[in-house]
């Protein structure tokens, strides 16, 4: 199968291409790679031939799909056959060949995404399939910061297959039988956890805001974390009803999520127990990539084995609450069962944060930011209820860059209860928008908070 590069389906250049891009917001370098391949014969045969062949060797740069975007440019086209795409020197070579430096005279494109790549394909004869995958890398000071996938098919079919495909690539490298560091064997570019956090941690929080809890997190090799990550996954996070999982329920509420995943509010059955909303960590962080790299970022395009977001979705508002309505917000991804949710270190480092909350959630907050220096550290106030032996977080609690809601969710659920059952702690949303933790006769949580020399800094008890 070739592609015949004077009727392509763009009539852009079949050269690699890089243009220019204004980013006014940051010195943020993106790497686009846009290829588009046409064939007058039946699309299935060439996504076929493309995804057994040219696809294995794509993926070995990038073997995680961390997202897709609707709106694909057709600037930085290159048009080439299977065969081509398949043989090394087009793609690794191109990669290998440069170093961390040579990516500083890279010039960028300031509009990534223009006329949409559907309405080209609108125009051709029926007879021409075309397809565009695009790859967006974005770099800071020599590392990598952001990594996303675009891609569109001309039909329905073809799309869920390249999920498919990207789905099987990412369980390899969950599963551990890929390795991060055989993925990238010449890159420069530092995947190693610990050393990579090492880095960051190098930069002003006011870069980079999540730098203050970077540098007491020993997140250990990537390998490793990607293996306890698949170990929490299947301990029962998606469980939907009768486990602890789901007794825990993270809210989220935040007018950039609501924007963003506006079109995700589509009626789907929430994921009852895996409401994890990964952006307790990096929604300042989606907002500064966002910002920087391109607009309307999807929210789960996050750096390369750092996480894979789960796509979010507003459905409800309850306005009776204070400041911000309480919004339910499930976690929801375009490929669902194909990638794992939450992913790589959070997952297991949250898991005991979802369970109980002895003594995670507590800790969780006050020690990720307890970093004075950092202007994003929030002030945790924990109020001693005299129902019970509660605490109560307020709207004081709430974090600068993300609106947060501990409850149950459903007013009406059976997980939620003004009287707690003996030794489980019981979150139920307040009307303050934050909400009220019941505990446990045998929960000693009050007891850690109080005594922790740490947490007591960020810990404000009230009778």
């Amino acid at each position: 199968m070739t592609v015949n590069q004077n009727q392509d389906c763009t009539g852009a250049s079949t050269t690699f291409e890089l243009c220019e891009m204004e980013n006014n917001q940051g010195p943020f370098k993106i790497l686009q790679y846009s290829f588009v391949f046409r064939d007058s014969k039946a699309s299935g045969d060439l996504q076929a031939t493309w995804l057994k062949s040219s696809f294995d060797r794509l993926t070995q740069l990038y073997p995680i799909m961390l997202g897709h975007r609707e709106r694909v440019g057709n600037r930085n086209i290159v048009v080439v056959s299977a065969e081509d795409l398949q043989k090394e020197k087009f793609i690794v070579h191109q990669e290998r060949g440069m170093t961390v430096d040579d990516f500083d005279k890279i010039k960028y494109c300031r509009d990534l995404w223009p006329p949409a790549m559907a309405t080209l394909l609108k125009d051709r004869t029926s007879d021409i399939e075309c397809f565009s995958f695009v790859v967006v890398v974005c770099f800071r000071d020599g590392y990598l910061v952001s990594l996303s996938v675009s891609h569109l098919l001309s039909d329905v079919s073809g799309m869920i297959t390249l999920l498919h495909q990207w789905g099987s690539i990412a369980r390899q490298v969950l599963e551990g039988k890929s390795r991060v560091e055989e993925m990238l064997p010449d890159r420069e570019i530092d995947f190693d956890h610990a050393r990579f956090w090492q880095r960051l941690a190098a930069h002003p929080p006011e870069v980079h805001p999540h730098v203050a809890y970077t540098r007491q997190r020993n997140y250990g090799n990537a390998n490793e974390l990607m293996a306890k990550a698949m170990e929490f996954i299947n301990s029962g996070v998606r469980g939907v009803g009768g486990d602890t999982l789901a007794t825990r329920v993270l809210h989220v509420s935040a007018a950039r999520i609501a924007k963003i995943s506006e079109r995700f509010n589509n009626g789907k059955q929430p994921l009852h127990g895996v409401q994890i909303f990964y952006a307790i960590f990096w929604q300042r962080y989606v907002a500064t990539v966002q910002q920087l790299c391109q607009e309307e970022m999807d929210i789960y395009n996050e750096p390369i084995f750092l996480n894979m977001i789960c796509n979010v979705r507003r459905v409800t508002d309850t306005p009776n609450h204070v400041g911000n309505a309480v919004t339910p917000v499930y976690v929801r991804s375009t490929l669902d069962d194909l990638l794992t949710k939450p992913i790589i270190e959070t997952a297991y480092l949250i898991k005991s944060f979802i369970n109980s909350v002895t003594p995670g959630a507590a800790a969780y907050f006050a020690t990720v930011f307890n970093d004075p220096s950092d202007p994003f550290v929030p002030t945790v106030i924990y109020e001693q209820r005299k129902l019970v032996s509660g605490l109560t977080i307020s709207n004081a609690s709430r974090l600068p860059f993300l609106d947060i809601d501990l409850g149950c969710g459903k007013p009406t659920s059976v997980l939620c209860g003004t009287v707690p059952t003996e030794g489980l702690t019981t979150w139920v949303p307040n009307a303050n928008g934050g909400a009220d933790i019941y505990l446990g006769a045998k929960d000693n949580t009050y007891e850690l908070l109080k005594s922790d020399p740490v947490l007591s800094k960020y810990v404000d008890f009230m009778n």
